[in-house]
């Protein structure tokens, strides 16, 4: 009797964890996960509240949490932050 000349069960297994590994690799390099990026650094996420502008933060007894925040920028325009504390 010959013996069957197939793919081993390991090896198998092996090329499937290669290939879910370059699937991850790809989805990251291409911004595939940009979304949860945005999420993660959001003014709200840091507790605090997109305001126009630096001075009506502070004036308002507000913290500059960051100053220049993208998605404050997204949602108000240039120059607002993103504050903390308001009253």
């Amino acid at each position: 009797m010959k013996k069957a000349q197939g793919l081993s069960v390991q090896t198998i297994i092996i090329a499937i964890i290669v290939l879910v590994v370059l699937v991850v690799l790809v989805a990251v390099f291409t911004g595939f996960f940009g979304g949860f990026n945005t999420d993660v650094n959001s003014c709200s996420t840091i507790g605090g509240e997109c305001v126009g502008t630096e001075s009506a933060c502070t004036g308002e007894g507000g913290t500059l949490r960051s100053a220049g925040h993208g998605d404050c920028e997204a949602r108000l325009g240039p120059g607002s932050v993103c504050c903390g504390g308001l009253l």
